[in-house]
């Protein structure tokens, strides 16, 4: 499950005299301070949230969990979106396998390419862990986040049906070989380059 949108940036029009407020982003590990912030992300992003107990269970008692965020380091001028948590993901180790099992960004931020950096930074985790393969589930109607996984690898491997609370069915994705260097070079070079594009600031909120 996962809201990333693929909307242009806006760029600046030279009749405005000043361009859009950038803001930089760190990306890091999620804590439970941040669960305030997790809430209301999930209360935007998807028909089913999960509950308060469910991400402090997460944080603190599963041991295979993993679970990272993003911030604005900077925010001076933004709106009140740029106060806190800008996105979270996190996936969940089965030996090999890393299950990606969620990633949202809040709306206003969407179209950044902050959802591809977290994604990434995700799988950077994974591989780090000794993953192999990235699996995820992804509603079949959102043609968004499924062109967002391929951008980045994953192929349809299979159908769940009625899989969500509201009975949509799911498409199920992967990813293989993440631990070899020929699938996993271009990810990094590509990561690398959106961490650059977040440390340099991107648009915010006005």
């Amino acid at each position: 499950m996962a809201n990333s949108l693929n909307r242009q940036q806006r760029q600046p029009n030279p009749r405005d005299g000043v361009g859009p407020q950038t803001c930089p982003l760190a990306i890091g590990p999620l804590t439970l301070a941040d669960l305030k912030d997790v809430m209301e992300l999930e209360s935007v992003s998807f028909p089913s949230p999960w509950t308060l107990a469910t991400y402090h269970s997460e944080l603190t008692r599963n041991s295979r969990s993993r679970y990272l965020k993003v911030w604005p380091v900077a925010a001076a001028g933004a709106t009140r979106a740029a106060a806190g948590l800008v996105a979270q993901g996190g996936f969940m180790l089965f030996g090999a396998e890393m299950h990606v099992v969620t990633l949202a960004v809040l709306p206003a931020w969407r179209g950044r390419s902050i959802g591809e950096w977290l994604l990434l930074a995700l799988l950077a985790l994974g591989r780090k862990e000794g993953t192999h393969t990235a699996t995820l589930e992804v509603r079949a109607s959102n043609e968004i986040a499924q062109r967002l996984y391929r951008r980045a690898g994953f192929a349809s491997v299979g159908y769940r049906r009625r899989y969500y609370p509201d009975k949509e069915d799911a498409r199920i994705l992967a990813l293989e070989d993440l631990h070899k260097s020929r699938v996993w070079q271009p990810l990094q070079e590509r990561f690398a380059l959106l961490s650059a594009m977040m440390e340099r600031g991107v648009e915010a909120p006005g």
